[in-house]
C-alpha cells in the first residue's frame, strides 16, 4: 500500500531521531580510549547508514510534495484560520496584560471580521456573533453555546443605522393585496418604517492566568466561546423578558410596548391551536411556537389522558409546525419569528479588562451595541389558558 505524506513525515521525524542518537554512539566510541577500529567502523557504518537512509526519505518526501504542488514557502506560511487566531489571541492578551481597550474595527483585519452583514439564510449569518470574528466562531468554537433557539428563527443583521420597511422583502408579493386586518391596521398606526436604536451589552470572561499563558488557539476558543454564549443568552433573555430593563421594553415580545395579541382557550392546548388558526394566512408558512418543557409536559400528559403510546408524539407532531423548547418562554410565543430582528453596529465593539480587588479575578469584557425590534406585532400571538394570564409588563 502506497505511503500517504503524513506517514512518510512521521518516520523521517523517527529516522531523525535515529539519526541524531547514531551520531551520539559514534562521539562516544571515539572518546572511549578502549575502543577498537572494529568498534569504529561499525559506529560509522551504522551512523551513515541512518543518515543516509534520513536523507534518502527527506528527498522522496520532497518530491512527493512537488507532485503534490506544495511547497515549503506555502508550508510555512500562515494560513488565514492561524492568522485569525493569532491576531485575536493577541488582542485578548494586549487588553488583559496592558490594560488597554481595543475596537473591533481597528483589528478587524487580523482576525478577519466583517463591519457589516447582510441578513442571510445559514446559522453563521443569523448566529448573533456579528459583533465578534464571525469565521473564529465557525472554525474554532468546540464547546456548546447556551440553548438560544432565537438563532435559527429570528432575524440578525450588523448595520450601522439600519432602517427597513415593515413590511419585509421576505413576504414578496404577499402583501400586494392586503388593505384590511391586523397587518394593514399595524403599518397604518406605527409607520412603515423600522429604525433600530443602539442599547449597550456587556459580556465578561474570567480568564486565569493558566487560560493567558496557553497556547493561541486554546485562548481563542475559550474568550471566544464564552463571548457568543454572554450574547445569545442577553439575546434571549431579553426576547423573552416579563420585566425588562428600562429602554429594553420594546425587545421583550411579553411587554405591552408590542402590544402582542394574547389568546385564551380553555386549555393551553386549546389556546395554542386558536392561536395558531386566528393568523392571517400570509403568516402561516413561517410559524413556529417558542414554549416551556413545563407547559408541553402539561399538554403531553392532558392529552395522553392514560394511553401511554402518546408520549412518542412530539410537540411538532402534535401542533403541526415548528416548537422550540426553553425555560425562558414563560408563556407559548406562536409567531413567524422572522419578524423578530436583532441588530448589531459592529463598528462601535470594543475589548477592555475589569478586574475584581476582592477576588483577583481579571475578566475579559466585550461591549457591544445591539437592538432588537418586533417588525410587526401581528406575526405573533401569546397564548394562555383562561383566567391564568399574569401580567407580563
Amino acid at each position: 500500500m502506497a505511503k500517504t505524506l503524513i506517514e512518510m513525515e512521521a518516520s523521517a521525524r523517527d529516522y531523525g531521531r535515529l539519526a541524531s542518537q547514531r551520531q551520539e554512539e559514534y562521539l562516544n566510541v571515539l572518546e572511549k580510549v578502549e575502543s577498537t577500529p572494529a568498534e569504529v567502523n561499525a559506529a560509522v557504518e551504522a551512523r551513515d547508514a541512518m543518515k543516509q537512509k534520513y536523507e534518502a526519505l527527506n528527498a522522496e518526501i520532497a518530491a512527493k510534495k512537488a507532485a503534490m504542488n506544495v511547497s515549503e514557502a506555502d508550508e510555512n506560511k500562515p494560513s488565514k484560520r492561524e492568522k485569525a487566531v493569532d491576531g485575536f489571541a493577541d488582542m485578548v492578551r494586549g487588553v488583559v496584560s496592558n490594560n488597554r481597550i481595543a475596537k473591533l474595527d481597528d483589528f478587524k483585519n487580523a482576525v478577519l471580521a466583517p463591519t457589516t452583514a447582510p441578513v442571510g439564510p445559514s446559522v453563521t449569518e443569523r448566529s448573533g456573533a456579528w459583533a465578534l470574528p464571525t469565521n473564529v466562531s465557525t472554525d474554532f468554537i468546540s464547546t456548546p453555546l447556551a440553548p438560544n433557539p432565537l438563532v435559527d428563527a429570528a432575524a440578525h443583521s450588523a448595520i450601522v443605522n439600519l432602517e427597513i420597511p415593515r413590511i419585509d422583502i421576505t413576504f414578496g408579493d404577499a402583501f400586494n393585496g392586503i388593505a384590511d386586518g391586523e397587518t394593514a391596521k399595524e403599518i397604518e398606526l406605527k409607520g412603515s418604517d423600522v429604525k433600530f436604536g443602539r442599547v449597550k451589552s456587556k459580556v465578561f470572561v474570567g480568564l486565569s492566568e493558566t487560560v493567558l499563558a496557553g497556547t493561541n488557539l486554546a485562548l481563542t476558543q475559550f474568550v471566544y466561546s464564552r463571548l457568543q454564549d454572554g450574547l445569545l443568552k442577553l439575546e434571549a433573555n431579553r426576547a423573552f423578558a416579563t420585566k425588562p430593563a428600562t429602554g429594553e421594553e420594546h425587545m421583550s415580545l411579553y411587554n405591552a410596548a408590542n402590544a402582542i395579541t394574547k389568546v385564551t382557550g380553555d386549555d393551553l392546548y386549546s389556546a395554542i391551536v386558536a392561536a395558531i388558526a386566528d393568523f392571517e394566512d400570509e403568516y402561516a408558512d413561517n410559524l413556529s411556537i417558542f414554549m416551556s418543557r413545563k407547559d408541553w409536559f402539561a399538554i403531553q400528559t392532558k392529552l395522553a389522558n392514560g394511553n401511554s403510546s402518546f408520549y412518542s408524539q412530539t410537540p411538532e407532531q402534535v401542533f403541526g409546525i415548528p416548537v422550540h423548547l426553553t425555560a425562558k418562554a414563560v408563556k407559548p410565543v406562536i409567531g413567524d419569528f422572522s419578524q423578530y430582528h436583532v441588530n448589531y453596529d459592529p463598528t462601535t465593539a470594543q475589548f477592555e479588562q475589569d478586574k475584581d480587588i476582592k477576588t483577583g479575578i481579571v475578566s475579559f469584557v466585550a461591549t457591544t451595541w445591539v437592538d432588537a425590534q418586533v417588525k410587526l406585532a401581528a406575526a405573533f400571538r401569546i397564548a394562555d389558558a383562561k383566567g391564568s394570564l399574569p401580567s407580563l409588563g
